[in-house]
């Protein structure tokens, strides 16, 4: 290849390959992050194109957008889901 020479393939068609393989978290960031390059209606743009959640859209953006990220490893923030059942002992 010569310099300043480009290679000829549209990345198109593996933007939504790549974004299937991702964990959730990862997902949700990386929309995030599409729909600011975006702009204006980005996050209606980019729930359309990768068939996700508008409101998940808008959470990575913010993610992104706060620098509050999740550590590594962490894909939701701790105390969701069921609660505990708790054991009561009769007196």
């Amino acid at each position: 290849m010569k310099k300043g020479e480009t290679f000829a393939i549209d990345p198109e068609p593996y933007d939504k390959v790549f974004c299937n393989n991702l964990s959730e978290k990862d997902r949700r960031i990386f929309c995030g992050l599409e729909a600011i390059r975006i702009g204006a209606h980005g996050v209606n743009a980019v729930s359309i194109k990768y068939k996700i959640n508008k409101h998940t859209v808008r959470k990575g953006k913010a993610e992104l957008l706060s620098g509050k990220l999740l550590p590594e490893g962490k894909v939701r923030k701790s105390g969701g889901g069921r609660k505990k059942k708790r054991l009561t002992t009769l007196a």
